[in-house]
Parts: structure tokens; sequence; C-alpha cells
């Protein structure tokens, strides 16, 4: 998939003609089709509840700044009993946007806060798709179910022995 499909799976676009120095306040919640996709997206057993409240607006110079707070509540598969369990999910980012093109040298007056601003493309910001961006960087890259420990796992012979990560482990303490 491209980054253009991907944005299609819960696309919010906001027009940036539209902004003005007055924050702009926008609450968005992702509907069961767009949480099923996105839940494939991101390999996810299932995305319950997927919403946002992001504030927007025109900062002196022509840049554009979102800052928004997100919830969702998912079902991973546990890296260690391969179970699915469900957790919550709870984040808040800022991402500083511009009309510039991005040869162009940006003055954030000393602005450290934020990184180099992202490019507006056609007029729009997609705060949807800027969303789903976060709560993929909040996903647990290798989650694990409450209480899993690798010294839980059967071996491959079917006896209840220790993993060899528990061995090594010991090992480890023992040196």
């Amino acid at each position: 998939m491209t980054v253009s499909e991907f944005a299609l799976e819960f696309s919010r676009p906001i027009a940036v003609d539209r902004l003005s120095s007055v924050e702009f306040v926008e609450a968005i919640e992702a509907d069961s089709g767009e949480r099923a996709r996105l839940a494939e997206r991101f390999g996810l057993v299932s995305l319950d509840r997927l919403d946002a409240s992001v504030r927007i607006r025109r900062r002196e110079g022509g840049n554009v700044r979102v800052a928004g707070q997100l919830a969702a509540d998912i079902v991973q598969t546990c890296v260690i009993t391969l179970e699915p369990f469900p957790s919550h999910i709870e984040d808040s980012f800022t991402v500083e946007y511009t009309e510039a093109p991005p040869e162009a040298k940006q003055d954030l007056s000393l602005d450290l806060e934020y990184e180099t601003p992202e490019p507006i493309e056609g007029g729009i910001i997609d705060v949807g798709e800027l969303v789903a961006q976060h709560l993929s960087l909040a996903l647990d890259p290798h989650p694990r179910a409450p209480g899993a420990e690798l010294d839980q796992r059967w071996s491959d012979s079917g006896q209840n022995e220790p993993s060899p990560f528990a061995v090594l482990e010991k090992l480890k303490r023992e040196n």
C-alpha cells in the first residue's frame, strides 16, 4: 500500500486556507470500518475505539500548528503467550506544518520544542491520517500481556521447561 491509500483509512482533511490565528478545535472518531482497516494496517487483533481532539491554528509567519490528544482501545497479540489481550492508549502530539517549499529555510525563532515543519500538500492537512500515524507510534512493538513472563513459555518438546531466554537470564545473573 502507498501512503495515499493509507490516508483513505481514516481521512479528515482540513483546508489550510480556512484557518486563522484563532484556534480551531476538531473532535474526530473512527467508525467501525475505519477501525477495522487501521487494525489491519497496524497488525492489531482489533481496534475497538479511536477518537481524538485536535487543535489547529495558523501561527505568525504562516506555519500551521496541530496539537492533539488521542485515545484508543486496542487488542494486540502477546509476544510471549501469543494470546490476544486488550489495552488502552492515550497519547498527545504536536506537529508544525509549513506551506514554504522544502528547500526554503524555516525561521522558528529559536522555538526548539518543534522539529522541522512538515510540508502542507495541496492546501490540506489530513488530521485523521495524523492521528493514525501517532497511534502507530504509541503502539508497543513487542506487546506483552499483563503478567506474561518469558519463562512461562513452553519448550518445543511440549514439556513445561524454562525457555532459552530464562536460562540465559539465569546465566547472566550468575556472572
